[in-house]
């Protein structure tokens, strides 16, 4: 594939927020530790981090749970055991299960922790760096990770629940693997792959289980790790900060605090909550709420007092579950992690929890934005070509795009009369306000009406020009849907799928050779055949 690469900014698709943080703006310096860079890496290394050996332990008993299509899992198990060595540092990403491991960019998440493992083994002697994936397996909201878009089509797990996913049974998943068989089946890559979901969803007895056997089979001979947080020794070490919550909000304080220094230039991501933790029991995942006198959920028969709470914390920590803000410092506590790879809405509230960190002494990792890319095919690319689009134009909108391409081919360069036509009405406002007495409000509505007038005009000329250039729209609409499919962006709405049934798992190495380390920005592939 050819790259290309342009600036976040220039794709407007992203905060101003996010565009200062990959710009290292000395505004968001209070709300971080340090920008990603090797001296900000290097310097978090003189650190060392407790729970290394509960935590291989507990990875060696959930691979040992789980049933792999791959026998050799030398690479991983090495990672592993590497674990409870405190020269050895995780770089992690995580994120919902969603079904057949889309949308790409989820593929994009694993892609960065392991180029930047690979990069940084490389670069670094004397300490070794695991990727790793964080399972969001005790997220409950099915309806986010229920579906997959494949050539145009939505297929989805049809299944009610308000269980955790993890918990989930695979097995009932096979039916909406049946139904896009047929088109994994187009080539030896797909029957492949058809194999690998077949296997991990048949053969482990819940999701989380499923989704490891899944991940592993695609990405294990890169060495990634693969954690599920949903297990009870790993909690027991969380019950200091789940007590902590209980009596003394600190989540919603020190979140609100940031919040109130962070929105005098930036929208926050999220708000801060008062209610951080959810109860996990009997297959029902459901939030524990205060009314001021006890502690309920809305789906299960039970309430406590403080104290009956706590203790139940301390005997089954299991049944208590993290929030958005509490996951990360649940996942930081546990992890020896010096690196969180993100999107750009989980840096947006990465960035609003370090007073959170602070208040409850866990380290807070470096962060830094995930590898974005977008992949056009040699006849979209050469449509655009054609069409004379810049690469940042290929961000533009449907209407802005048909707006730009048309404008350029017009008899009448509509900017530059606008810009003649304004820099006339300016010439002409000047010389009333030299009228004594001249009441210049009704010089402003004359203006407003010719202005209102001149946009009427340019419609007309565009609309005229649409029904003269069809062959040009339509290739501009071919250009837009390929790169916001369903009006989302590429790799929010399409699947890896189409590329590995192409490609294979040499999809996974051109991603991982073209990958964004320590230079963020919107990377354009081009296929080559």
């Amino acid at each position: 594939m050819k790259k290309k690469s342009i600036s976040f900014s220039k794709t407007r698709l992203f905060s101003k927020l996010i565009c200062d943080f990959i710009e290292s703006d000395s505004s968001l310096q209070p709300f971080i530790n340090s920008f990603l860079n090797m001296n900000a890496l290097n310097s978090k290394l003189e650190r060392k981090k407790d729970h290394r050996t509960i935590l291989s332990d507990v990875l060696k008993q959930q691979y040992n749970d789980t049933i792999f299509l791959n026998t050799d899992l030398s690479v991983v198990n090495t990672n592993v055991s590497k674990l409870s060595d405190n020269s050895v540092y995780t770089i992690t990403t995580g994120h919902q299960l969603n079904i057949f491991a889309s949308p790409l960019f989820l593929i994009y998440k694993i892609i960065s922790v392991i180029s930047y493992a690979n990069y940084l083994n490389h670069t670094l002697k004397n300490v070794s760096f695991v990727p790793c994936f964080w399972m969001a397996s005790e997220d409950h909201d099915f309806a986010e990770i229920q579906s997959c878009n494949l050539e145009g089509v939505n297929y989805h797990w049809e299944l009610e629940t308000q269980d955790c996913i993890g918990n989930l049974s695979s097995k009932s998943l096979l039916k909406t693997l049946i139904k896009i068989k047929k088109v994994l089946y187009a080539t030896d890559y797909g029957k492949e792959l058809f194999t690998i979901y077949h296997f991990a969803y048949s053969k482990n007895h819940n999701y989380a289980n499923a989704t490891r056997s899944l991940l592993t089979a695609l990405f294990g001979d890169y060495g990634l790790v693969i954690i599920d947080g949903n297990h009870s020794q790993l909690k027991k070490i969380f019950v200091p900060h789940l007590k902590c919550e209980l009596t003394d909000s600190f989540v919603y304080k020190s979140v609100s605090k940031t919040n109130n220094l962070l929105k005098k230039k930036y929208k926050p991501e999220i708000n801060p909550l008062r209610d951080n933790i959810f109860y996990l029991f009997n297959s029902i995942r459901s939030k524990i709420k205060f009314d001021q006198k006890t502690y309920f959920t809305d789906h299960h028969a039970k309430t406590w007092n403080l104290n009956e709470l706590l203790n139940e914390i301390n005997e089954f920590p299991e049944r208590f579950s993290p929030n958005v803000f509490l996951r990360p410092l649940y996942q930081e506590l546990i992890m020896p992690n010096i690196l969180y790879l993100g999107g750009p809405s989980e840096v947006a509230y990465w960035i609003q929890l370090k007073k959170m960190f602070n208040f409850r002494h866990v380290d807070y990792p470096l962060i830094g934005l995930r590898s974005h890319f977008l992949i056009l095919s040699q006849r979209i690319s050469a449509l655009k070509n054609k069409l004379g689009l810049l690469d940042e134009d290929l961000f533009l909108d449907h209407d802005n795009q048909i707006k730009e391409i048309l404008t350029s081919k017009s008899l009448i360069n509509m900017k530059q009369e606008l810009s003649n036509f304004n820099a006339s009405l300016f010439a002409f406002e000047e010389k009333i306000k030299f009228i004594k007495g001249f009441p210049i409000d009704s010089f402003y509505v004359f203006k407003k009406r010719l202005e209102n007038e001149f946009n009427r005009l340019e419609k007309k000329v565009l609309k005229y020009d649409k029904i003269k250039n069809k062959d040009t729209v339509t290739q501009i609409k071919l250009i837009n849907q390929a790169v916001f499919p369903g009006h989302y962006i590429q790799e929010r709405s399409e699947s890896f799928i189409p590329y590995y049934i192409k490609y294979g798992k040499q999809f996974f190495d051109a991603l991982i050779k073209e990958s964004s380390i320590f230079d963020n920005k919107y990377i354009i592939l081009t296929e080559e055949d």
